[in-house]
């Protein structure tokens, strides 16, 4: 059997926006990924004392915003995991899921630069291939210096998805929807729809994993 080629998408994804969606959908086209699975992440370490809404809550806004494209899926693997949430441990998990298959992370440039400092960083490396997110000509300088340096020390393999520069941030959609202005096409309109339902990231938000808002919007 053909080993398939399957694209990783980590992230808060709080929330997600149009940016991610390109991303994915730039690295599925110019590598021939056979799928992207999009996972929210669980308790992460880098992010303890963010204010984020519950795995629950992103996983629901991400299955929305992916549901028009048949590539994608998303999945709650580090949302369940108990613990801290370690790309290592997505990665042996995800080799038990799909033997045989190439995994391929996809990223920003800001995560590329700082891979060497994550956990079993050697062990993450064998796994997988790196597809890093250039927005810019002007990054790439030292977005090769950094591959170069990488390549070396852990034998990586790491390559790049040219990616349009798109001005849209989770923080500003955050701050728009707590202020009450528009967060209209900077995410899909399902999600907007679904923040606008829960009140998220304003003052009356009140975060309930078994609410039965997101129940109505599970389309398992």
């Amino acid at each position: 059997m053909k080993s398939r080629k399957i694209g990783i998408m980590g992230g808060t994804f709080n929330p997600i926006h149009y940016a991610h969606l390109l991303l994915a959908e730039s690295a599925r086209e110019q590598f021939g990924l056979d799928r992207v699975i999009f996972i929210p992440t669980g308790c992460s370490y880098l992010k303890q004392n963010d204010n984020i809404p519950s795995g629950d809550i992103r996983y629901q806004l991400v299955k929305l915003a992916i549901a028009d494209n048949p590539y994608f899926t998303c999945s709650r693997i580090e949302i369940d995991r108990e613990g801290n949430t370690y790309t290592i441990d997505t990665l042996k998990d995800l080799e038990k899921m799909y033997p045989g298959d190439e995994l391929y992370f996809i990223m920003g440039a800001d995560s590329l630069m700082m891979m060497d400092k994550w956990k079993d960083a050697q062990d993450i490396f064998n796994k997988c291939v790196i597809l890093a997110a250039v927005r810019d000509d002007n990054e790439l300088p030292d977005l090769d210096k950094r591959r170069i340096e990488l390549t070396d020390k852990f034998k990586a393999d790491i390559r790049f998805v040219q990616f349009k520069r798109m001005d849209i941030s989770s923080t500003d959609i955050r701050n728009r929807l707590a202020s009450g202005r528009s967060v209209k096409y900077m995410l899909p309109d399902d999600c907007v729809e679904f923040a606008c339902l829960k009140n998220l990231y304003s003052t009356n938000f009140i975060d309930h994993k078994d609410d039965e808002d997101i129940k109505v919007y599970r389309k398992e």
